[in-house]
C-alpha cells in the first residue's frame, strides 16, 4: 500500500474514533416568545426618562425594560430547583444594576464600591431589611416570596434619596430586563393563554397584550411604547 492511502487510512480511522456531538433540539412541544422593545418619542409629551433609558436615537430600543408572561398555570413552576446569587452595587452613587428581575428564592447580595457610606433600604415584600453599607461592605438578602410585576420591591438609600433601585421576583423562568438593545426571548414556554405584560419601572411605562402560544411555534413581538403608555401624571 502506498505511503498516501496510508496517510487517508489513518485519517478516516481517526475521525470514526471521534466523539459524536449532538445538539439539543428545540423542545417540540413548547414554544418560544421573542422581541425588542423599543420607545417611540412624541416632541409634545416629552418623558423626561428619555435620555437614560433610550439607547437607540432612530429605532429607540429600550433599555431596563421588565417583560414578563402571566397566567395563572404558570404558578405550577414555583421556585426554582436551587438557589442563584445576583449582585446589585452600588457605584458612582448608583444602583448597578437600577433593575432585577429574578426567581422567588434567589438571593441577591448587594455590595458597595463607593468611598461614601451607603444604605440599604425596602419596606416592601415579607422581609422589610435597613442596612447600612460602608465602602467595600456586602449584605446578602434572600427573596423568599414572588410578587411578580404587581408587587417589585423598591430599594433606596436613607442617605443619597436619589438612588433608587427595582427587584421583581417571579414564580416561574418566564421574564426578562431588557438590554441596551431592547431585546428579550422566552424559550420552552408551554401551549396556553397568557398575557404579555412590560413595564418599566424608572419610567412608569406600562403595556400588556393577550397571547396565544401553540406548540412548536416561534413567536416574534416587539413591543412599541409611547407617552401613551405612562401611568398617570408621570412625564
Amino acid at each position: 500500500m502506498s505511503a498516501g492511502r496510508v496517510r487517508w487510512w489513518m485519517i478516516a480511522l481517526l475521525l470514526l474514533a471521534l466523539p459524536t456531538v449532538r445538539l439539543a433540539a428545540a423542545d417540540p412541544a413548547t414554544a418560544t416568545i421573542s422581541g425588542t422593545v423599543s420607545y417611540t418619542a412624541d416632541s409634545e409629551r416629552p418623558w423626561r426618562y428619555s435620555r437614560y433609558y433610550v439607547k437607540g436615537r432612530r429605532s429607540g430600543e429600550l433599555a431596563e425594560a421588565v417583560i414578563c408572561l402571566s397566567s395563572r398555570a404558570l404558578k405550577r413552576y414555583g421556585k426554582a430547583d436551587e438557589s442563584r446569587q445576583h449582585t446589585v452595587d452600588q457605584e458612582n452613587f448608583r444602583f448597578v444594576p437600577e433593575t432585577l428581575a429574578i426567581r422567588e428564592g434567589d438571593r441577591v447580595l448587594f455590595t458597595n464600591s463607593d468611598g461614601a457610606v451607603h444604605n440599604v433600604m425596602t419596606g416592601d415584600g415579607i422581609d422589610p431589611f435597613n442596612v447600612n453599607m460602608v465602602q467595600g461592605g456586602k449584605h446578602e438578602i434572600l427573596f423568599r416570596r414572588a410578587g411578580g410585576m404587581k408587587k417589585p420591591i423598591r430599594i433606596g438609600c436613607v442617605f443619597h434619596s436619589a438612588m433608587r433601585c427595582w427587584i421583581y421576583v417571579f414564580e416561574h423562568p418566564f421574564f426578562a430586563v431588557t438590554g441596551e438593545d431592547g431585546q428579550f426571548k422566552f424559550a420552552g414556554v408551554p401551549p396556553g393563554e397568557y398575557e404579555l405584560q412590560m413595564v418599566h419601572p424608572a419610567g412608569d411605562l406600562v403595556w400588556s397584550r393577550e397571547v396565544t402560544v401553540t406548540a412548536g411555534n416561534e413567536l416574534d413581538i416587539d413591543i412599541s411604547v409611547s407617552p401613551d403608555q405612562l401611568a398617570k401624571g408621570a412625564r
